[in-house]
């Protein structure tokens, strides 16, 4: 059977495990060190941080691998809703309008709306996701050949390169980013400077983006399962090789950061695709495909609703009288993530699967 004809488990999975991480997974295992200061868990906690310039965490790889994901699921979705004979039009427009509600969420994401606008952010990471797949599908649509697909997200990072590396130095307050955020962005910046969901960043994930397209189109074709696994481990070490060459710096989304996530997911992606869609060592992995299937309604539910004070008050007389001090933290994180969990449980047995 074609891969295309199959359901990518894989990739619900990994999307899960990466959401998992956003909605308590992170916490538990950056507060364990509290209770069990050893050196492993001492760099368990620092990579449960992201870097506070120059450098590349577990952490700084959350939300752009997320975006990488999401280009692979692009891939599917202009199939499907081109064999069933969507035009260009209506796909545009699917995807504008998607883009917009992100934005719209995003921003409700970021905090309480004020009447001044001035101190509301307006950039998010809902909004990088909905625009920069927006740009990329665009994009898609309109160089449909594979190279040119490739072609258009090197474009992308060597314009992003030069205007990076040409227009500023490397620094928050130097940086071009900072130059496009103060032009183009309204309301607050999150680092009062610079913002890394601006529209700089945005253009730089609409790369990344492109490049999970390209790795979804590694499943359309008629590829045996362990050449299919081979090409994606073959371009994530390239694409790695190619982003260890200049600064990986995650909050002005530098070439050689997308370059390292990119390659990064590419390589996840493909260990995750041989275990289990070709393996079928899949039991381990229900539980993230629970999240997974419904990742950005959980990221939006438990943002937008208090969630912490629902975890206080389900369970948190429990953990301040069972749990030894030092351990309480890592219990909070877990009970957050296990309400969480159940939640995407219900909507997994009810086969509802809320997409935007």
């Amino acid at each position: 059977m074609a891969a295309s004809n199959q359901r990518l488990e894989s990739l619900d999975a990994l999307r899960g495990l990466d959401t998992t991480l956003i909605i308590g997974l992170s916490t538990a295992l950056w507060a364990v060190y509290s209770a069990c200061p050893t050196p492993f868990w001492a760099e368990v906690r620092y990579q449960m941080g992201h870097a506070p310039w120059e450098g590349l965490r577990v952490y700084d790889l959350i939300f752009p691998l997320f975006v990488y994901l999401s280009g692979i699921s692009l891939n599917f979705s202009v199939r499907k809703r081109g064999g069933t004979g969507a035009g260009t039009g209506k796909l545009l427009l699917h995807m504008w309008y998607r883009a917009l509600v992100l934005v719209i969420l995003g921003i409700l994401v970021n905090g309480p709306l004020v009447w001044d606008a001035s101190a509301i952010r307006c950039a998010s990471v809902l909004g990088l996701i909905g625009i920069s797949g927006a740009l990329a599908g665009t994009l898609v649509l309109a160089l449909r050949k594979t190279w040119g697909i490739a072609a258009g997200a090197g474009v992308i990072l060597l314009a992003v390169f030069l205007m990076q590396y040409l227009g500023g130095d490397m620094t928050p307050a130097g940086c071009f980013n900072a130059t496009a955020d103060a032009a183009l962005c309204p309301g607050k910046l999150h680092y009062g400077v610079i913002d890394p969901e601006g529209p700089l960043c945005i253009l730089s994930a609409t790369a990344l983006a492109l490049g999970g397209y390209l790795s979804g189109r590694v499943f359309n074709a008629a590829f045996s399962a362990p050449r299919r696994v081979f090409t994606l481990l073959i371009g994530g070490g390239i694409a790695i090789v190619l982003g260890m060459l200049g600064p990986c710096i995650k909050n002005i989304w530098t070439p050689c950061f997308v370059l390292l996530c990119g390659g990064i997911g590419a390589i996840l992606m493909a260990v995750f695709h041989l275990v289990i869609d070709v393996w079928k060592f899949q039991r381990w992995a229900w539980p993230f495909k629970v999240v997974g299937c419904n990742a950005l309604f959980i990221y939006l539910f438990t943002h937008i609703i208090a969630f912490g004070q629902l975890t206080e008050r389900v369970f948190g007389g429990t953990i301040h009288e069972l749990i030894n001090r030092p351990w309480q933290g890592f219990a909070y994180g877990m009970a957050y993530l296990t309400l969480a969990w159940l939640l995407c449980l219900l909507l997994y047995k009810h086969r509802i699967f809320v997409k935007v």
